[in-house]
């Protein structure tokens, strides 16, 4: 091979590796989403909205990236507070310490997937085994549930 020939071949490598990191940038792989799993058995859980709730931004922003923007917005917490202190308390106590259900805070989790807010999430939505429920079967938004978790991360910058 000449030397022209190599570096036509060096020049033609590095424009595809240049489009395929530019394509990859402008469009994100779907594993960058979050996969929302079963406590259970790890498995894949769907998470499709009710007829007529609402994809809210911090919702749909959530199901793309896995943050929960409501985490820093008072007002979110303070809802979050109130979601909690209505479906949460009896069995996860005032605190989120545990009572009847595990604790929540802390770092010390039944579940390993408590410690993000996806796997929180998938929790909230699908249930888990022993009492919780499945709230994707109850009166509570997918919205509402990222506002309780808001609310449990503020509990934990609190300590």
């Amino acid at each position: 091979m000449r030397n022209n020939d190599r570096v036509n071949t060096g020049l033609r490598h590095a424009a595809l590796l240049a489009g395929a990191l530019a394509v990859s940038i402008a469009f994100p792989a779907a594993a960058d989403k979050p996969v929302f799993k079963s406590p259970i058995d790890n498995a894949p859980i769907d998470t499709p909205l009710k007829p007529g709730e609402p994809e809210t931004p911090a919702l749909k922003q959530f199901k793309e990236t896995g943050k929960n923007s409501y985490r820093n917005d008072a007002v979110a917490v303070k809802q979050g507070k109130e979601l909690y202190e209505q479906w949460c308390v009896a069995c996860h106590n005032t605190d989120a310490s545990g009572k009847i259900g595990p604790p929540l805070v802390g770092g010390k989790y039944t579940y390993d997937q408590t410690a993000t807010d996806p796997g929180m999430f998938a929790i909230i939505y699908g249930g888990a085994s022993g009492a919780m429920q499945a709230f994707s079967k109850r009166e509570m938004t997918q919205d509402e549930m990222l506002k309780i978790i808001a609310y449990v991360r503020s509990l934990d910058q609190k300590k």
